[in-house]
């Protein structure tokens, strides 16, 4: 019998927090400039629609989970296999809306740490929250899960 929850690492939301908290941080304390210190024009308008982005896949997902009827906070059961919203095209929209945040926040406001704080997050989520929820998914939903995985993009 599966576990009642997934065996994950550490509470994701908490990890959406502290990325840009540290990044602000270490812009202050240990400066590095691959970025112009005041964003360009094109810049700020692709940070601005990757924040907005971020903000869709959030909502979208957060919705989908409630129309299904299922748990959002990963620390608890899944209920049910959520495959509406932006679930459709990603096996982890709100996963994928922190990286972006991160990724919008280092274009809109020049945060060097941010770019770094994205491939940080990424890599964590993916190996301390993401396999091991899958693991945990694949065991609680069997075939109509696997199916799911089959036409259903991990990250893009």
């Amino acid at each position: 019998m599966p576990s009642d929850r997934p065996d994950i690492l550490f509470y994701p939301p908490l990890a959406s927090v502290l990325a840009p908290a540290a990044a602000i941080a270490l812009e202050w304390l240990a400066p590095i400039t691959f970025l112009p210190a005041f964003p360009s024009p094109i810049a700020l308008i692709a940070g601005i629609a990757l924040l907005a982005l971020a903000g869709a896949l959030a909502i979208g997902g957060t919705r989908a989970f409630a129309g299904a009827g299922t748990n959002v906070d990963p620390r608890s059961p899944a209920l049910r296999l959520v495959e509406s919203g932006p679930y459709r095209f990603t096996r982890n929209p709100m996963y994928l809306g922190m990286i972006v945040l991160q990724l919008g926040l280092a274009l809109a406001f020049s945060l060097d740490w941010a770019m770094i704080g994205a491939a940080v997050l990424w890599f964590s989520l993916h190996f301390g929250v993401v396999r091991r929820e899958e693991a945990y998914l694949s065991a609680r939903f069997g075939a109509p899960y696997g199916a799911y995985l089959a036409r259903t993009r991990l990250w893009l």
